[in-house]
């Protein structure tokens, strides 16, 4: 019986794949979006401490909130982006396991999990 490309890649794959959605739906890639929403970049931040961090708070004030939720999820897409690309570039070097995918490829098993795709059953 041959292994399925799912069974060799392995269980560590699977979770790396997970962590990175995990960390794009509700980690770190969802810090910068968060702020912009709320439009507080840095509450710490001032004219004398921070400046360029408050100059960025007063921008974010003088935005309605629909202007901020279309800012943020320019920055939330940008976040995936910079992790699709980096599995691009895992997959194009055949850096293990990422020389191989579910569905072909990483990236596309990301996008896939993104977008609520089951992992198949092995």
């Amino acid at each position: 019986m041959s292994q399925t490309r799912d069974d060799q890649l392995g269980p560590q794959y699977r979770a790396i794949i997970d962590r990175l959605v995990t960390d794009c739906e509700q980690g770190q890639g969802q810090v910068v979006p968060r702020r912009i929403a709320t439009g507080v970049w840095n509450a710490n931040a001032s004219a004398d401490v921070m400046p360029d961090q408050s100059r960025i708070n007063e921008l974010l004030s003088g935005l309605d909130s629909e202007q901020r939720a279309a800012i943020a999820t320019i920055a939330s897409d940008c976040f995936v982006a910079g992790v699709h690309q980096t599995l691009v570039a895992l997959h194009e070097t055949g850096i293990k396991p990422f020389d191989d995918g579910v569905e072909g490829t990483p990236f596309a098993d990301f996008i896939g999990r993104l977008q609520g795709w089951d992992w198949p059953d092995t």
